[in-house]
């Protein structure tokens, strides 16, 4: 399997983490309100790609709105790969990621000091093209599926072991194509050009919110389990009191109401404590993952 440091706000994510890796130019998160910015020490906040730093910029208002003598500053690259690398090497001050990443970013100087509790549980989702007769799991053998592909958790590896207990032989029966974004995975099972899709549940409903068209001719067919939402990322060599200030502020985010909307922006309900035993179930998840599935990308 092709290492997790190779996909998310996500997926948040990273989408999940919400949506993965589009092709975008570097942005960075200027917020307009401040007034004393020479004076605050500031914290870079990583986001895989321009989608996921529009869908968390609400959260980030919200914790420079609130907080004292620090301010957020979003870095967005340009694709997923170039996140993990900047992650790898500890360039980011915080971040939220899915829980594959979060485990192996444990041994590069991060940690899990929260997790995030989506409105879709953090599940993942196959959509089929109508015109596909895509009905039953048998169905899918030989056909094409759109994906992200490994490291996303709730856009691959879940639906791998999904349709693995479902009878399939993910190694033999299918066919991959691998995109850098959800948003073309959907696009590609709309276009016909592959027969279903990988994705996360979270990203298909936020996606036919804002491309209604999409939902006439694709549909998410099959959900998979959910397991353990994105978690939240610290360095740990974050000053301790700036880390607990920040800690305080997304687990009650959800106690307000600029905070339930800025969380709704990218469907998430609310943060909880979290720490590295909290993801016990992705190492397993991934074990089992690893002994039944020949990566294929």
């Amino acid at each position: 399997m092709k290492t997790v440091l190779a996909l998310l706000f996500c997926p948040l994510i990273l989408l999940s983490p919400v949506l993965q890796g589009c092709k975008s130019k570097t942005s960075h998160y200027e917020p307009a309100f401040a007034t004393d910015m020479k004076e605050k020490k500031v914290l870079l906040f990583g986001v895989p790609n321009q989608a996921y730093y529009e869908l968390t910029d609400s959260i980030v208002k919200y914790l420079n709105d609130h907080l004292k003598g620090i301010r957020i500053q979003t870095v967005a690259t340009t694709t997923y790969g170039k996140y993990n690398e900047q992650l790898a090497r500890g360039y980011y001050d915080l971040t939220i990621t899915n829980g594959i990443t979060a485990v192996d970013a444990i041994h590069r100087g991060y940690r899990i000091v929260g997790k995030v509790i989506d409105q879709a549980g953090n599940t993942g989702s196959i959509v089929v093209n109508k015109d596909s007769s895509i009905n039953e799991f048998s169905n899918l053998k030989g056909k094409t599926i759109a994906t992200p592909g490994a490291p996303a958790l709730s856009g691959y590896v879940l639906q791998m072991l999904y349709l693995t207990k479902k009878g399939i032989d993910v190694n033999r029966d299918l066919k991959f194509k691998y995109f850098e974004s959800y948003e073309s995975v959907f696009l590609n099972v709309y276009l016909g050009k592959c027969s279903a899709g990988f994705s996360s549940t979270i990203s298909w409903n936020a996606f036919i919110k804002r491309r209604p068209e999409v939902a006439s001719r694709v549909v998410e067919r099959w959900q998979t389990p959910g397991i353990v939402g994105s978690a939240i990322l610290f360095r740990t060599d974050m000053d301790e009191r700036i880390a607990a200030q920040l800690k305080d502020l997304f687990l009650s985010m959800h106690t307000n109401d600029q905070g339930r909307t800025a969380l709704a922006k990218i469907y998430f309900l609310r943060c909880e404590a979290a720490d590295s035993n909290s993801y016990q179930p992705i190492k397993e998840v991934m074990n089992n993952y690893a002994s039944v599935i020949k990566d294929h990308n």
